[in-house]
């Protein structure tokens, strides 16, 4: 898949109108999520077969106006949140005995879908499948819907979370994007949020039983392939080296 690179400026949620303010420098993957402002990339055409380390502002890309982008940042901050507390749950205070766990599981998949349609961007495949007016590169008009929060997700779209049966290996602060492709049309999408492997289901009331009945190819450990999807979970359970298991809890 290519980044997607500056030719003439036009933003991807044109089509729904309400563009002002010009092009914007929007991160393909949101800058407040590498605080170290470094970014190890691979799998794209101008890093095969290795990996590349890259200031996250190597990132950047025109592809939002100014008021589109800045009516996304509400979901880039639950984003921020909610990997931080995969990675490593809110402890309790005197305030919060129960710690500050609870994810808007809506804006979650929203930053999702956000990222899926930046990395897809002036690509040559469809975004979704069998979506009303889409063309190859753009997001259809229910899509853009969905990403600003004028629409929710329906017919088994969204969010899909897996629970491995078998323990899995994961490095502590990587964050893994894989599309899953299929005769021109990207039907979702792999995220590995550091310690949460999450599925954006893009094909309309066809969530997968597990990742390996789709994409038996993709390179991961088997047990992420066999495990169970679980479609918008009302809570999951955390642990880390340092700290007993936590409970995040989404609002759905």
């Amino acid at each position: 898949m290519n980044i997607p690179q500056n030719r003439k400026f036009k933003c991807w949620a044109a089509a729904c109108c309400g563009c002002g303010e010009g092009p914007s420098a929007e991160h393909i993957v949101s800058k407040c999520l590498f605080p170290e402002g470094v970014v190890h990339v691979s799998g794209f055409d101008w890093c095969k077969g290795e990996t590349k380390s890259i200031g996250v502002n190597g990132l950047e890309r025109q592809i939002l106006c100014k008021t589109h982008n800045s009516a996304l940042s509400e979901i880039d901050a639950e984003a921020k949140k909610a990997i931080g507390l995969f990675q490593r749950s809110a402890p309790p205070t005197k305030d919060d005995p129960l710690g500050n766990n609870n994810v808007d599981g809506h804006k979650l998949e929203r930053w999702l879908l956000k990222t899926a349609i930046n990395l897809s961007y002036r690509g040559n495949l469809h975004i979704g499948v069998g979506m009303n007016g889409s063309v190859p590169g753009l997001p259809s008009p229910y899509l853009i819907d969905v990403a600003f929060g004028k629409l929710p997700f329906g017919h088994q779209m969204g969010a899909h979370f897996l629970f491995p049966a078998k323990e899995t290996l994961h490095q502590p602060s990587e964050i893994v994007m894989i599309p899953l492709i299929n005769d021109g049309h990207i039907g979702g999408f792999y995220f590995e949020l550091r310690s949460q492997a999450v599925f954006l289901n893009l094909f309309p009331g066809h969530a997968p039983p597990t990742l390996g009945t789709v994409a038996a190819k993709l390179e991961l450990q088997q047990a992420l392939l066999d495990a169970e999807l679980v479609y918008r979970p009302p809570s999951i359970a955390t642990a880390s080296n340092s700290m007993p298991i936590s409970m995040i809890r989404f609002q759905w």
